[in-house]
């Protein structure tokens, strides 16, 4: 696997990721609307508050991504900054559960693979 490969496949599962989410999230919110019990949007804004930083740290690390993919790059440590910031997502996901750490896995496998395709 070449070392851009590596980063766009890392990219690509980032992007599934989102995509899949959003449509869970959609699924919730729609279900809330149409629930009788009061503590449903209370349940919403506690999944939001654990939630928001999750994704904005996922945002970050996805921007960081595409700038590493679209630009020619002799240094690691892009990589290695990436893998970090994909890192803080996941552990800022940890607290929802196993599902976001399996997709966040993937991300930082496929990017180790592109920071080892370089030695």
């Amino acid at each position: 696997m070449t070392r851009k490969l590596a980063i766009r496949l890392s990219l690509l599962s980032s992007i599934l990721y989102i995509a899949l989410t959003v449509i869970y999230f959609a699924y919730i919110i729609s279900k809330i609307n149409h629930s009788d019990s009061p503590s449903a949007g209370a349940g919403l804004g506690m999944l939001l508050a654990f939630l928001i930083p999750h994704y904005f740290m996922l945002l970050i690390a996805i921007i960081f991504n595409i700038v590493i993919s679209l630009i020619k790059f002799t240094k690691n440590y892009l990589i290695i900054i990436n893998i970090i910031l994909y890192i803080i997502a996941g552990a800022l996901g940890f607290i929802l559960g196993s599902v976001l750490i399996i997709s966040i896995i993937f991300q930082i496998i496929f990017l180790i693979i592109a920071y080892n395709n370089n030695k």
